[in-house]
């Protein structure tokens, strides 16, 4: 017989999404459980680059990585080009953080301000009862059978969607992810024997041949240690991100001389625009479970942060009302998220297919001849727009240049108008999940025409 554990808010997955939202929900009043497969040591154990900007504390009110969980201090991004004849550096600020160490301050914050946390414990199956989610059936640390019951259970279990992909297929929230809408990503964690040159800059490297349709990475984590990987798209028949490492990055100069090899993982990293909606009744994914990363680059963590933040918010009011349909305030995880954050990375999201479609060829000769340079990619990045890129292409001096290229300028100002059109789509996005189905129908349409119009047949 399970034993039965009731709170209101069931959180499965404490990694950046779910600790964050129970740090958020800490001073709430609400009786909260967070629940997560590994042991204390494992929190926040998905590897990747582990960096990430400045803003997302200032934005969210989140405690800036010290002491232990803050590895280095970043100040600027240098992006190199396939031949790596042009660098753009682009300046702004963040860490470059110890997951398991950030993940575990905030778990103990909010452990201490009553936030039930259950670790070691296996969350079997969403358990839904007239139609409704009402919680989740697990097992515990001791192998006991555990039923979590709650007025509103949270998905943050990342790209495994423990929740969301068992929730019933007509319910709108049960969204695949596409293969190709994801990379596959490896990387080390290494020490070095020998100082790093500018190590406060984060280094990425646009080169297809080593990681087609992704990128790959060198960031410092110091002076003498360094987290190194690639991400490479998915569903397209691409060698292992881990093969291609040790043939073409093991024996890079700026991997000579490794001391100790102090990590070494690999994960799915999602690419696309957020999921079609974050909530429904009873239930909100966040995190890579919700896509709310930034398209480009995948980062992740700090998008997390925010959804969290916009789901709490959602959260607190629904409780407010006593409404945890998809009718009440939790919809408001949506309107707050796909509004702001959303708007841009669906933007982001066409701009990273037309990525996907270049040569090595076609990206050196654009950062070579100024089509993209430092301050565009900054305003591309952080607003998702190509509006910097469309205004320079008006001038006599880079149109003259353009013009040796004209389907590159032609593609160029399709994915600009593009760009602009999922943008205007998520700002516009719908009050009341009555509307749902017609504006899903409308941004499918759009991708399936900004894809025509390039060719793409993934």
């Amino acid at each position: 017989m399970a034993k039965t554990l009731k709170y209101d808010v069931v959180i499965v997955g404490l990694g950046p999404a779910g600790s964050s939202l129970a740090y958020f929900l800490k001073d709430s009043g609400l009786k909260v459980a967070g629940i997560d497969l590994v042991d204390w040591d494992g929190l926040w154990g998905k590897p990747c680059g582990d960096a990430i900007g400045e803003h997302h504390f200032d934005e969210t009110g989140l405690p800036k990585p010290e002491g232990e969980a803050m590895r280095n201090r970043v100040v600027g991004i240098d992006v190199y080009s396939p031949r790596e004849d042009v660098k753009l550096r682009v300046k702004g600020y963040g860490y470059i953080i110890d997951r398991n160490a950030y993940g575990r301050g905030l778990v103990k914050a909010a452990m201490d301000k009553g936030v039930d946390v259950w670790l070691k414990t296996f969350v079997k199956r969403p358990l839904i009862e007239d139609g409704r989610l009402i919680g989740v059936e697990a097992r515990g640390p001791n192998g006991e059978d555990l039923v979590f019951r709650g007025k509103v259970t949270v998905d943050a279990t990342g790209t495994s969607s423990v929740i969301r992909r068992r929730l019933p297929r007509e319910w709108p929230v049960n969204e695949k992810l596409k293969p190709t809408d994801a990379n596959i990503a490896y990387r080390k964690i290494v020490d070095l024997d020998h100082e790093i040159e500018d190590y406060q800059y984060i280094r990425i490297y646009v080169n297809m041949s080593i990681a087609p349709g992704g990128y790959w990475w060198f960031f410092p984590e110091g002076p003498t240690s360094v987290n190194v990987g690639l991400g490479v798209q998915g569903g397209r028949g691409y060698p292992s991100p881990k093969q291609i490492f040790e043939e073409k990055l093991a024996n890079r100069p700026e991997l000579k001389g490794i001391v100790r090899v102090k990590a070494d993982a690999g994960a799915m990293v999602p690419t696309r625009r957020p999921a079609n909606t974050l909530a429904w009744d009873g239930f909100i994914g966040i995190g890579d479970n919700g896509f709310t990363v930034n398209p480009v680059h995948g980062g992740g963590m700090g998008y997390a942060m925010v959804a969290a933040k916009y789901a709490s918010q959602a959260i607190v009011e629904a409780f407010e009302a006593g409404d945890f349909s998809r009718y009440g305030p939790l919809w408001k995880t949506n309107t707050l998220y796909m509004r702001s954050i959303g708007a841009r990375q669906a933007a982001l999201d066409i701009f990273r297919i037309y990525l996907q479609t270049l040569t090595d060829e076609e990206i050196e000769w654009g950062l070579k001849n100024g089509v993209v340079k430092a301050d565009d990619a900054y305003v591309i990045s952080s607003e998702g727009e190509l509006k910097a890129n469309l205004s320079v292409l008006d001038t006599a001096k880079v149109l003259a240049r353009m013009l040796k290229r004209p389907s590159m300028l032609l593609q160029l100002r399709t994915v600009g108008n593009y760009m602009k059109k999922a943008k205007n789509l998520y700002l516009s996005y719908p009050e009341s999940p009555d509307k749902l189905g017609e504006w899903v129908s409308s941004v499918e349409e759009l991708y399936k025409e900004f894809k025509g119009k390039l060719g793409i047949d993934w």
